[in-house]
């Protein structure tokens, strides 16, 4: 059994290199790159020929164009701030040459200023990431796509390093937020002015008590209470977007 990996990029220098060095053990690994301005291309092409340039589709769209470009037997989809760490690169192989699923859910650890986190809600985190060529494609939202299906669990993890640092985090919270909020406003979602505020206080608190978060430190707390400004913002969005 064949096993490649797609990814999809935009401007990912400073991550891409340490992503593909853990893919050793694919026999296929296809970029579709939304056409960075920076070195991305460059280094991604010391590790495979097969890049494809996409105008930004979405985040779905995006990656079933990535997907469409397969040809082996298996796809593991990754982003590119994402590793595979060495057990999973070892496990996957196996697993697949079992022939006794389809598809595999694979746990999704965020490292956040320099920690794994492992409270907070934000661990462990399983997604389906690796299935069979044919079988699976990911859902189209604007933000968040996602694969919904059962499937076995895989004991290896990905980890994910999502922001450079504070001034990254706040900048996609940003971006993300919007998207969110232009979202729900499509569906015709609506909130009371005190929903915003509420849902920040209910965030922090399920995070940072009920699920520990402050055991996770300085880096952990920060967290926690950065996740309940996000949904604070996203609802306050929406609100400004509906009054319009």
């Amino acid at each position: 059994m064949s096993i490649g990996c797609c990814i999809i990029t935009y401007n990912e220098e400073k991550n891409i290199e340490n992503t593909l060095k853990a893919l050793s053990f694919c026999d296929e690994i296809v970029i579709v790159d939304s056409f960075s301005k920076d070195s991305t291309i460059d280094i991604a092409k010391k590790y495979t020929d097969k890049i494809y340039t996409q105008e930004w589709l979405g985040y779905g769209k995006q990656k079933n164009f990535a997907i469409s470009k397969m040809s082996t037997d298996w796809i593991l989809s990754i982003d590119a701030d994402e590793i595979v760490t060495k057990q999973l690169a070892q496990e996957i192989p196996s697993a697949i040459n079992k022939q006794d699923a389809e598809a595999f859910l694979i746990n999704i650890q965020l490292v956040f200023m320099g920690k794994a986190l492992r409270f907070g809600g934000t661990y462990p985190d399983y997604h389906l990431r690796l299935f069979k060529k044919g079988l699976f494609q990911f859902r189209e939202d604007s933000i968040h796509e996602r694969i919904d299906s059962k499937a076995k669990r895989l004991k290896g993890k990905i980890m994910h390093y999502s922001y450079e640092n504070l001034e990254d985090y706040l900048e996609k919270l940003n971006k993300y937020t919007s998207l969110i909020a232009l979202s729900h406003k499509k569906n015709n979602k609506k909130v009371s002015n005190i929903f915003p505020f509420l849902r920040a206080f209910y965030e922090f608190n399920k995070r940072f008590l009920f699920k520990g978060a402050f055991l996770d430190g300085y880096e952990g707390s920060v967290y926690a209470l950065l996740s309940s400004f996000y949904s604070f913002t996203k609802y306050a969005k929406l609100i400004e977007l509906n009054r319009k």
